[in-house]
């Protein structure tokens, strides 16, 4: 992999003067909250508290030596992303009260660790008729329903924004293109994950997230999802995130009524993808000799064990109505049969749109590179990695059967 770009190193360059700003991130996380809140409803006391933990966040950024002029460009963006959406949607919904009133009935989160089959899994179901997942495009403006032209206007403005990750990196449209009109991950709605330490250590963030109270996060993408869908055709949300799978009783918590749709792989697999798509964010955010990929690995095969230890205990209460297992192995082997029967069990019914959908699914990776990547280079075995995962590699043979 290449370790940076013309266009990389010329950014860079450019952003130097406004580094000057990491000495402070404190008052750089207040000045973001007071031009969010301009001419628009305070934060709501639980939107308030919860945004504060991502002060971590902005300080982790600001105080790693070996963050990059646009790696601190880029972590301000993450957290006042995160900032703007709270401000946006709690400020429109006091505008409109009846935002409150619409239904979030019956959600389904697609979850598990990345290369499980969570993409085609998640756009299959979120592009049938009676379903809809967030796009790109209305994460990044979050807002009331907009008429055509507004709408062109909005895609291309995000179109525009993360074209810029494309120009930068010369792997990242390999391992997760963005596309401003289609489905994402609910990441870019909600301000927690265990994903923001990709670009940077933030050790400090992390251990807050294995202690706190993960349910305020959820109910404002409960509120965010009835924005979405206020002025909009009815439909049934499905939503993605690969640290989802990490808090499987706090989603049920806030949406009594979510199933869960967990695709499965072999771990040593799933996580070399993870630890190549976390050397590309680091790459982005930090200087060439500040990234290292045996720190990289051990940093990931920590993260996602523990959390898949804790969904796999969560998972025993919530039992297999609720959780609903998709082995990579059958999906991919025989979709045609494995997802009607998928869509069945929700309660969906499957037609011509979605078998369209699943050949158009079926060609889009040909005309793609493919994502190369080894546990390997990021210091790993595949030994060390079942041992850790043990308790999930037992379970995998029985959901295969």
């Amino acid at each position: 992999m290449s370790e940076t770009t013309p266009a990389l190193r010329l950014t860079n360059l450019l952003l130097t003067p406004g580094t000057r700003t990491r000495k402070d991130p404190d008052a750089v996380f207040d000045r973001m909250i007071a031009r969010a809140s301009r001419g628009r409803t305070p934060l709501s006391a639980e939107y308030a508290a919860d945004l504060e933990h991502l002060r971590l966040v902005l300080r982790a950024f600001a105080r790693f030596a070996g963050l990059s002029p646009l790696g601190w460009m880029a972590g301000q963006a993450l957290v006042e992303a995160r900032i703007r959406n709270r401000v946006v949607v709690g400020d429109l919904r006091a505008r409109h009260p009846r935002i409150a009133d619409e239904p979030v009935e019956a959600p389904v989160f697609v979850v598990g660790m990345p290369r499980t089959g969570t993409t085609l899994t998640y756009n299959m179901l979120s592009r049938s008729p009676a379903h809809r997942g967030p796009k790109l495009w209305e994460m990044t403006h979050l807002g009331l329903a907009v008429d055509s032209a507004t709408e062109a206007e909005l895609i291309r403005r995000t179109r525009k924004k993360y074209a810029m990750v494309s120009r930068l990196s010369p792997t990242w449209d390999t391992i997760h293109p963005l596309f401003a009109e289609a489905e994402e991950e609910d990441t870019f709605i909600r301000a927690h994950s265990e994903l923001h330490s990709s670009a940077v250590p933030v050790p400090e963030y992390l251990e807050r997230l294995r202690t706190f109270d993960h349910r305020p996060d959820y109910r404002f993408l409960r509120d965010t999802l009835q924005l979405l869908s206020y002025g909009r055709p009815a439909r049934r949300w499905v939503l993605k995130h690969p640290a989802n799978l990490f808090h499987l009783s706090a989603i049920r918590d806030v949406f009594p009524d979510a199933r869960f749709v967990w695709t499965h792989r072999a771990p040593e697999v799933a996580l070399a993808s993870l630890c190549s798509l976390a050397e590309a964010a680091e790459r982005l955010h930090r200087h060439p000799d500040a990234v290292d990929l045996a720190e990289t690995g051990r940093t990931w095969l920590s993260i996602m064990s523990r959390g898949v230890s804790r969904a796999l205990a969560e998972r025993a209460v919530l039992g297999p109505d609720v959780v609903l297992d998709l082995p990579y192995e059958r999906l991919t082997g025989d979709p045609g049969t494995v997802l009607p029967e998928l869509f069945e069990r929700l309660g969906a019914p499957w037609g011509a749109d979605d078998a369209a959908n699943l050949a158009a699914a079926r060609e889009a990776p040909r005309e793609r590179a493919p994502h190369e990547y080894s546990l390997e280079r990021f210091g790993l075995d595949r030994d060390e990695v079942r041992a850790v995962f043990a308790g999930y590699v037992e379970l995998l043979p029985a959901l295969s059967r």
